[in-house]
């Protein structure tokens, strides 16, 4: 049958409908391109293209194979992404990853602590979206991802570090005398997304429980960081829910008030990490450091 090699080829034929582009992106010749598909075809004792001016028409053939080939395709690049970051292993910098609101309140005062304690560390961090976060935790890249609501599997391992519940900013102009308010009661609001807090369906989390409870809230904007919708709330453009580990009422606008949610919706902080990962003794001393905080120990931070 074909291997990795003309698999690649039939695909990013397919895909630029072009022997001459597929080529190019190849970076070799369009006879050898050609003479590929050409012996694929043999092998194979199907008709994969058919030729119309100067463009290749996929077969009803084609099409089903494509879709096997585009899945093969994105396993040979992750193996090439794992072995590049195999070889780019930078011998004693800890790589860290981690979401943007994160980034900003949690990892200053970690990295602090930790430095007090190991002064000779490098440690480089990455911010991302939780998904993209764990994509590349598949990857090697990182010796630790730290995000909300994290997902364990049998190859990576999670610790949680501390779990809380979300509240509601509210803008210039909303007035109640209640302190906890129902998110049923505000539907037809504006509200502002925080990216970085969706979550998934296993966690009694924001995502889950709206979806759980067929609730659509009003999504008008959307950001990456709680610092951004502090100041889309403080402009009335709408509500936002936060986390209760990077907001208090102290840090907000004057004109942005703060309540709590009933029923509450919950959330976790927590690790990540691959067990596959080969890590250096600094890298591994950095994980123990973290997942050996607890509560208490975020709170001081």
């Amino acid at each position: 049958m074909l291997n990795s090699k003309q698999i690649e080829v039939f695909y990013t034929v397919y895909k630029e409908g072009s022997l001459t582009r597929a080529a190019r992106i190849l970076n070799v010749s369009q006879p050898s391109i050609s003479n590929s598909l050409g012996y694929s075809e043999q092998k194979l004792n199907l008709k994969l293209f058919l030729r119309q001016g100067r463009r290749l028409i996929p077969t009803p053939e084609a099409d089903i194979l494509y879709k096997h080939a585009r899945v093969v395709n994105q396993q040979i690049s992750q193996f090439n992404n794992v072995s590049r970051n195999l070889l780019s292993n930078q011998v004693g910098y800890i790589d860290v990853g981690c979401t943007p609101s994160l980034g900003l309140r949690l990892m200053p005062q970690l990295i602090k602590a930790y430095l007090q304690q190991e002064p000779k560390a490098q440690i480089n961090i990455v911010n991302l979206q939780s998904a993209e976060l764990e994509n590349q935790l598949r990857e090697l890249t990182f010796d630790i991802v730290i995000c909300f609501n994290p997902q364990a599997s049998d190859l990576i391992h999670k610790r949680t570090l501390k779990k809380g519940q979300m509240l509601l900013m509210a803008p210039p102009g909303f007035h109640t005398n209640k302190t906890e308010l129902d998110i049923k009661d505000l539907l037809d609001a504006p509200f502002i997304r925080i990216k970085n807090l969706k979550s998934s369906d296993t966690h009694d989390s924001l995502e889950s429980y709206l979806q759980r409870n067929d609730l659509k809230l009003n999504w008008v904007v959307q950001t990456e960081t709680i610092e951004v919708a502090k100041s889309l709330v403080s402009e009335g453009i709408g509500f936002a829910l936060v986390d209760d580990f990077n907001i208090s009422s102290s840090s907000l606008p004057k004109n942005v008030s703060l309540y709590s949610l009933a029923p509450k919706i919950t959330y976790e902080i927590g690790t990540l990490r691959n067990q596959e990962k080969p890590m250096s003794l600094a890298a591994n001393r950095f994980v123990q450091f973290v997942e050996g905080l607890n509560v208490n120990d975020l709170e001081r931070l």
